[in-house]
């Protein structure tokens, strides 16, 4: 009868925790697939009612910045810029207080001591560097979108210093990380005895082909990154202010860095040697045969940025480690197509790569995994031997008891057995660009990969004197564009 009372009670317990679909027992990526399922078919309104339901259930919680971030990109591409800067405002709020605590604090060692005992989602959600670049991003463009211009150009003058801020934040970040961990280890030292093998053997020891294979693709794509965190949408986008501002000093800056990312990049050699031209100086030997923009671009100019395809995102898998561990790896998604070719007045222009935004999230991730893989070990160590000492201690009082725990224990663990799989997941696989001079006509045809079925007519504005058209197709089911105008030139 004791042994029925305790096993009906663990049972019920850690039931109710596994069925509660918080992210440390349903993995983030697990919740999202029906709604990115419904982002994905165009179902927008089916969209907008898990978001609004699961930012309700967050705030104020560790996932909150996660969730923020994926409102405020939705709520970006449905044309709601209002509360997409809103959701942003939220989450740079948010990420602003993480990054105070850049040293351990009573309240990070409280959820250091929380993930040893669940999973690393009981850590808040600091968000990537990859996110807070898009952030600023999207935050931008929504200004321009709200028809606010200064506001919009006033944060593309903060793009080159939020890039620079990110590469210091992530070297806090990382020094604040081994120092929670070291924590624990101090306070636990004969249950992660073990911790201190190399990440290899850690991963010789997994037997897992799956894993291994991922880690093989994780780092073929991490080379299509930049280095530094740097994202190339973010740093044209300050030129192009710099552009528009006739600051041709600071807008060499930017395209020199662009183009040093990019060598080989001809879009960017002709910004690059534009903007020389433009400031009075000398032209690089090796890029004097290209030409420079043969019409203005600080003025009467369209660019139109596509967001191409669906974000990589973490997954779960099974590694075991001796025993079966959930552990994140990165997962690629195809785009839907491979550019969009323009005409305007007659003219035809394509699109061409400005960032891989798998490569910046690869890249990313990789630097992490090795932080990773310790709490990981870490958190399986600690259970395990949590588990082994309460199963003993009642089980010398009562053997009855003791297996109740122990069933207890075993579904506990089974329960948390959660990766950490959190991730801005409505974001575009890459972005790519083009630019044209406004047409007499004021019309632009859109044709993605030359499939005239798909082809979408753009009217601008009579009032529109410059513009940035947004195109979005996260899918082959969804293709929307939206009219940034820029009336001030």
């Amino acid at each position: 009868m004791i042994f029925l009372r305790y096993v009906i009670i663990s049972f019920g317990i850690a039931g109710m925790v596994l069925f509660s679909g918080c992210s440390s027992v349903i993995n983030s990526h697990r919740q999202k697939a029906p709604l990115m399922n419904d982002y994905l078919a165009g179902h927008n309104d089916e969209v907008q009612r898990k978001i609004n339901k699961k930012i309700s259930s967050v705030e104020n919680s560790g996932d909150e910045v996660m969730w923020r971030l994926e409102a405020g990109a939705f709520n970006f591409n449905t044309g709601n810029y209002s509360a997409s800067i809103e959701h942003f405002q939220r989450a740079e709020k948010l990420i602003a207080e993480y990054d105070e605590r850049a040293i351990v604090s009573m309240r990070d060692t409280a959820s250091e001591g929380a993930m040893a005992l669940t999973n690393l989602n009981a850590l808040p959600y600091r968000g990537f560097c990859r996110d807070r670049i898009a952030l600023s991003i999207f935050k931008a463009l929504g200004y321009l979108g709200n028809r606010n211009e200064d506001a919009f150009r006033a944060q593309l003058r903060r793009l080159r210093d939020e890039q620079k801020k990110v590469m210091e934040d992530y070297q806090k970040f990382f020094a604040a990380a081994q120092a929670e961990v070291q924590a624990v280890k101090e306070k636990n030292p004969r249950a992660v005895q073990d911790v201190g093998e190399s990440d290899d053997a850690i991963i010789k020891k997994t037997n897992s082909t799956e894993f291994k294979e991922g880690l093989t693709q994780l780092k073929t794509v991490a080379n299509r990154g930049y280095g530094g965190f740097l994202n190339p949408a973010a740093i044209f986008l300050s030129g192009l202010g710099s552009i528009r501002d006739e600051n041709y000093e600071n807008a060499q800056i930017d395209f020199q860095r662009l183009y040093e990312a990019m060598p080989d990049n001809r879009l960017f050699q002709k910004y690059y040697v534009t903007v020389l031209k433009a400031a009075n100086r000398e032209i690089p030997q090796n890029l004097k045969t290209i030409e420079p923009f043969a019409f203005p671009l600080d003025r009467d100019c369209v660019y139109l940025i596509f967001a191409n395809g669906r974000s990589a995102a973490l997954k779960q898998i099974a590694i075991y480690f001796p025993i079966m561990t959930a552990w994140p790896m990165c997962e690629y998604y195809p785009a839907p197509y491979q550019k969009l070719q323009v005409v305007a007045a007659g003219n035809k222009y394509e699109t061409v790569l400005l960032s891989n935004m798998d490569g910046i999230m690869a890249q990313e991730f990789n630097e992490r995994l090795s932080g990773i893989i310790t709490r990981i070990v870490i958190s399986t160590a600690l259970k395990e031997a949590g588990s082994y000492g309460a199963t003993y201690a009642v089980g010398q009082a009562n053997w009855m008891a003791g297996l109740a725990v122990y069933l207890s224990s075993v579904f506990y663990r089974a329960a948390f057995n959660t990766a950490d799989t959190r991730s801005w997941e409505i974001l575009p696989k890459e972005f790519q660009l083009t630019q044209f001079p406004v047409p007499a006509d004021r019309k632009i045809i859109i044709t993605p990969d030359g499939n005239n079925e798909k082809a979408q007519t753009v009217t601008l504005p009579p009032e529109c004197r410059s513009a940035i058209i947004y195109v979005n197709a996260p899918s082959a089911e969804v293709f929307s564009y939206h009219v940034l105008e820029m009336n001030s030139k």
